[in-house]
């Protein structure tokens, strides 16, 4: 959201879009659930049925051409042996090249016709709506008033939104062993494995993106139209500064007026700062635990528990405390709070004691799907020097949990997945690249960190190429591969100036727009998400009107107009290739989504506003933010990368023949609904 318009409007009809409501239903049921007996899932079974292991390591977003050079430049010794015995190379991937989609289609060998997952953003047909495409929650059931408080006699169903049987579970199935580890659309966290951590779309205590909280005595400081976040203007008084932390929307206390304090409805934890007069240092005493921290320290995971109702229930958090200043003004930073993996207050593993277990092993760990506070960094609350100390800390985490599996690792399946290699991609991609629009904007110390990183996950396969032999498959793999993103096209924009979407006649002559403002009666064709443009279906949209035989003549007809644009200011094509819907996926869900999926160029993107429906004044500008790498482009020129221990004779890799191929490893037929062919083959 980029202005107060439009976070009135999807704050008031669109709350369905990935905001706390669902969120807090779902913890509300599960804090019924718990105070009712929730009962503790069972572990699989640990006793393997083979003595072959498959490894893989899904290093999201990892690209093939800067792997390349790390290998011919003598920095990535570990892949180069690979690439001489084994396999290096290109990965195809889905349309879109987005995370939840390809790795969807990697855990159920579906493409999204199948699985269902097309983008981060769906939207609703019957209202038009933007909605979280990975999981919902609905309301909990019966609800019990005593007075202030309301409790919850039955729980709310959260519910994961991708189809389909997870290639894991014919492995455990028969008998053999398979650890997950937060692989992409794993929310809630898939019981079918032996053990497993949620991954990517699992949310904060509070929010489904994560809401940071910053806190600062300068007024003078100001974050128009921020979003991802909470910024506390607070007083200073002898040294000290009071203020709280925040929690969940409180849904057992019957709601209150937030006209005049915003957060009147939610859970508060308070702690009170308390400044060195002389030095950039600062204590925080927070819930009977005290902190000392310097100038640009993050502190260490800080437990918080948030009381919904006295005695009964409370909600537990994790959370990292960063000192960005104590002079002239404190400046304080918190990142959001995750559900504590050893008190969940929501699903995040399986079965529920790994958490405590992992948490015992490596220490509290983010659980946040994306865990990477990139709002923070877009909205320049945390700068590149504090957003690195926070990726390392990340790194460290994750390198720390894949040590602790792998050295209790013995047969079956291990999978492990790294968040740094994309994150870390999209923030700092601005840093190396030198033609880069923003490159001038960014801090250059941090503008070798990429293929540092890179370095890091070298080392990574290192640790486990000694333990390779016949009877092991190793599998480094990724989604999709990494391009710049200097400028940004508003799709909505284009079809609003083209006479595909029709306004309301009072918002006709409007700066911007929102989806609220769209004439639903009147338009063929609009944007929803990073890819997907929709026809307005008869039958299928709440106002459809286009058939079958006009559908197919508009998509003909725009598919041709969005690939023929010339950005004026450079002369490039933003839009590479439009793929249809058909040519791209099967299976059930195919009706339901986009007909068109617009491939754009290496240096464009879909607009934020355009992902949420959204109109402005530009077809295409400049994106001014420090999210300046990006993979939502035509898939033929971002493709992920595939590396193995083996020589795989399967020509043309594609993200979908990665399941086959290691059911095939283990000796277990290609299950009949899954698209993909077996590597380990030349059929």
């Amino acid at each position: 959201m980029r202005d107060d318009h439009r976070d009135r409007s999807i704050d008031a009809a669109a709350k369905r879009v990935v905001t706390r409501r669902g969120f807090i239903k779902g913890v509300a049921g599960g804090i019924a659930a718990a105070s009712i007996g929730f009962p503790l899932a069972s572990c699989t079974s640990t006793k393997s049925a083979t003595n072959r292991r498959v490894i893989v390591l899904g290093l999201d977003g990892l690209d093939p051409g800067l792997m390349q050079r790390l290998i011919d430049t003598g920095r990535a010794p570990n892949f180069k042996k690979l690439q001489e015995t084994g396999t290096f190379g290109r990965l195809g991937t889905t349309m879109p090249a987005l995370s939840p989609v390809a790795w969807s289609s990697f855990i159920t060998g579906l493409t999204p016709g199948g699985h269902g997952i097309a983008d981060f953003i769906a939207r609703d047909p019957k209202t038009y709506m933007p909605v979280f495409s990975i999981y919902v929650a609905d309301d909990p059931g019966r609800i019990l008033s005593l007075g202030d408080f309301r409790l919850p006699l039955s729980g709310g169903d959260v519910k994961n939104l991708r189809k389909g049987k997870p290639f894991w579970a014919y492995l455990t199935e028969q008998g053999i062993p398979a650890v997950v580890v937060r692989i992409p659309t794993n929310f809630p966290v898939d019981e079918t494995a032996t053990r497993a951590v949620s991954g990517m779309g699992t949310p904060d205590l509070v929010d489904s993106y994560g809401m940071f909280n910053y806190y600062t005595t300068d007024t003078f400081e100001d974050y128009p139209n921020i979003s991802g976040g909470n910024v506390h203007y607070l007083e200073k008084k002898n040294h000290r500064v009071d203020a709280f932390l925040p929690g969940p929307v409180n849904a057992m206390r019957a709601p209150k007026d937030t006209r005049r304090d915003k957060f009147a409805n939610h859970a508060k934890v308070p702690f009170a700062v308390h400044v060195d007069p002389d030095r950039d240092l600062a204590r925080i005493d927070i819930e009977g635990r005290s902190l000392l921290l310097k100038k640009g320290e993050y502190s260490d995971w800080v437990r918080v528990t948030y009381d919904m109702l006295p005695v009964v229930s409370s909600v537990s958090g994790i959370a990292r405390f960063l000192l960005k200043e104590a002079h002239p003004h404190l400046k304080l930073y918190v990142t959001p709070i995750n559900i504590d993996p050893e008190n969940q207050a929501m699903p995040v593993t399986h079965p529920k004691s790994y958490g405590s277990d992992l948490a015992r092993a490596t220490g509290p760990f983010w659980t946040k799907g994306l865990p990477a506070d990139t709002k923070a960094f877009d909205y320049r609350i945390i700068n590149d020097e504090e957003y690195v100390g926070q990726a390392e800390l990340l790194l460290k985490e994750q390198i720390a949990q894949f040590d602790y599996e792998w050295s209790r690792f013995r047969s079956g399946f291990l999978f492990y997945y790294i968040s740094n290699t994309d994150q870390d991609a999209h923030m700092l991609w601005r840093n190396m690249d030198e033609t880069h629009p923003m490159h001038e904007a960014s801090d250059k110390r941090f503008a070798g960190y990429i293929p540092h990183l890179y370095e890091e996950m070298d080392k990574l396969v290192g640790k486990v190429l000694p333990a390779l032999d016949e009877n092991t498959l190793l599998l480094v793999c990724s989604d999709h591969g990494f391009a710049p993103f200097g400028r940004q096209f508003h799709l909505n924009s284009w079809l609003r100036d083209n006479g595909y979407l029709k306004l309301k006649p009072d918002a006709e002559r409007a700066r911007e727009s929102t989806i609220l403002d769209v004439d639903w009666k009147e338009t063929l064709l609009y944007g929803v998400g990073f890819n997907g443009l929709y026809v307005n279906r008869k039958g299928r949209e709440r106002d459809g009107f286009v058939d079958d035989a006009k559908a197919a003549e508009i998509v003909s007809r725009v598919s041709g107009e969005l690939e023929a644009i010339a950005d004026p200011e450079t002369g490039i094509r933003p839009i590479h290739k439009v793929y249809r819907r058909e040519e791209m996926y099967s299976g059930d869900e195919t009706p339901m989504m986009p007909e068109m999926l617009v491939g754009y160029t290496p240096g464009y993107r879909s607009s934020s506003p355009s992902v949420l429906g959204e109109t402005g004044k530009a077809i295409l500008d400049l994106n001014p933010w420090a999210w300046s790498g990006d993979h939502s482009m035509a898939r033929d020129l971002i493709p992920g990368s595939l590396v193995s221990n083996r020589a795989l004779p399967g020509r043309d890799p594609n993200i979908l023949d990665l399941p086959v191929t290691i059911l095939d490893f283990f000796g277990i037929p290609k299950p009949p609904q899954m698209v993909g062919k077996s590597l380990l083959r030349n059929a």
